[in-house]
């Protein structure tokens, strides 16, 4: 745009003002002018001033294009300045060359005002915790911190927990409900794990475990886009604004348990609710009392939170499942099956069909198993005990029962169990008449060892033509009391 021209009276009351000796200053503002205007009209009409050359300036000769277009491709301005000030381009703090690039590049970003009805909507989101310091080993403990805020009247609650776990996220969300003492229509949460399985624009899959928390509080469940902060932005703004100012309030106290922390917590959450609204004019928890009208009921049982994961049953009839194993029916061996864990609980389904109940191990590495789940051969093995073994011995054969006898006798009857079985194993191999003559033999040479026993079993001899032989009258030959 082309600059005005002065006119001719204005000329002359310059002429006429400078005259009378005044200053610059004096002359621009009896004229209604800039001092400039009047330096450079004197210099050029008048010759009494002589015009100054304007000083060449950095940000004059700085290619500030190129930084824009670094800036429009992701580039954040102040790596940007860094670059620059690394290799001496600029001299200046981040500050200045921010106002020197937005005066020349304005954001052009268009906003706009959401409107929330009373008891619509509730926001959610996590961000950094305070850490917490273990009196005893002096471990440094991070948390999270989880904020709702309602968004009508901009109510807010707050907890820390240990991580963002579907847990402590579900937990977060029953202590939250209770808060309000009630809840909204719908609830927009991030696109964490714990929130949304699968990401889409328009169809994202929530969490089964999420799902059925919405479904027992009648809420429906509405994240946000990936990575648009804007359509959370209630709750954006209000865990900034209370982040600030709650960790500088506490930025001199040490905590050594979540407990004490969120007792804390809550004592400036209270604080936090009576500040009056920069826009509003109101306190938080005079909105409040307006919404509060509005919050559908509280269910009239209590949410009992239940976490959800996918497990594939493995060849020995168990899942994993943080770092334990649980047994389900064998039928089901290499199939994906759900997992539903409550505190104390995990419970197998298949399509809706509760397929095994469990008691929740609280160390890791523990294997849990029903017996009842395993094949009725394997089923067999497992109830194999040293008492079962004898009787078994016993309505089979004297000899058999006396070498089973023989390795399960003494202190220690598990040691020759495994044994014991194998030897056992032979008389469905081999015909009853066959195993007990081998168990004949091995006990008159003290060898009680299956490889020996097997050996004379699979011997090509005719066991019932076997008699016992019987030594005739000799008188030349010595009897058998000269060898006791």
């Amino acid at each position: 745009m082309a600059r005005m021209a002065l006119t001719m009276n204005k000329q002359n009351e310059i002429e006429r003002l400078s005259k009378m000796a005044l200053s610059e200053r004096q002359i621009a503002r009896g004229a209604k002018v800039s001092r400039t205007t009047v330096r450079k009209y004197l210099a050029l009409k008048l010759g009494s001033i002589p015009l100054k050359e304007k000083p060449i300036l950095w940000f004059d000769t700085f290619n500030w294009s190129v930084v824009n277009s670094e800036v429009e491709d992701g580039v954040p301005l102040k790596v940007l300045w860094e670059e620059n000030l690394e290799s001496k381009k600029i001299a200046i703090d981040y500050p200045q060359f921010w106002k020197h690039y937005s005066k020349r590049f304005p954001e052009k970003k268009i906003t706009m005002v959401r409107k929330f009805e009373p008891g619509s909507s509730v926001e959610i989101d996590y961000c950094d915790g305070i850490e917490l310091i273990d009196p005893v080993t002096g471990e440094i403990i991070t948390t999270q911190l989880f904020m709702g805020c309602l968004c009508n009247s901009r109510y807010v609650f707050a907890e820390f927990t240990l991580s963002q776990k579907s847990s402590d996220f579900l937990n977060s969300h029953v202590k939250m409900f209770k808060f309000f003492g009630g809840t909204p229509a719908t609830v927009t949460p991030d696109n964490l794990k714990s929130a949304v399985s699968k990401t889409h624009l328009y169809d994202p899959d929530i969490n089964p475990a999420y799902t059925r928390l919405a479904e027992h509080y009648s809420i429906a469940v509405t994240p946000a886009r990936v990575r648009r902060p804007q359509d959370k932005a209630i709750i954006e703004r209000s865990i900034q604004i209370f982040q600030r100012w709650f960790y500088h309030r506490v930025r001199k106290m040490t905590f050594t348990s979540l407990v004490e922390l969120n007792k804390c917590l809550l004592e400036h959450v209270k604080l936090f609710h009576q500040k009056k609204h920069r826009i509003f004019k109101r306190t938080r928890q005079e909105m409040f009392e307006d919404e509060k009208g509005y919050l559908k009921a509280l269910p009239e049982v209590d949410y009992l939170v239940m976490t959800h994961k996918k497990a594939r049953q493995h060849s020995d009839c168990h899942l994993e499942f943080e770092d334990n194993f649980y047994s389900a029916p064998y039928l089901y061996r290499g199939q994906e099956l759900d997992v539903w864990a409550t505190e104390n609980t995990i419970e197998i389904y298949c399509k809706q069909e509760r397929l095994a109940l469990h008691g929740r191990m609280k160390v890791r590495g523990k294997f849990i198993t029903n017996k009842d789940h395993y094949p009725p051969e394997y089923i067999a093995y497992l109830e194999e005990t040293p008492t079962t073994l004898k009787e078994r011995a016993m309505k089979f054969g004297e000899n058999t029962s006396l070498i089973i006898e023989k390795l399960l006798a003494g202190p220690y009857p598990l040691r020759h169990l495994r044994r014991a079985q194998g030897i056992m194993a032979l008389t469905k191999k081999y015909s009853p008449d066959r195993v007990e003559y081998a168990m004949g033999l091995a006990l008159e040479v003290n060898k009680i060892q299956i490889h020996y026993i097997e050996k004379i079993a699979r011997l090509p001899i005719n066991i019932e033509k076997i008699k016992e032989v019987k030594r005739l009258a000799n008188e030349f030959l010595r009897g058998d009391e000269l060898y006791q």
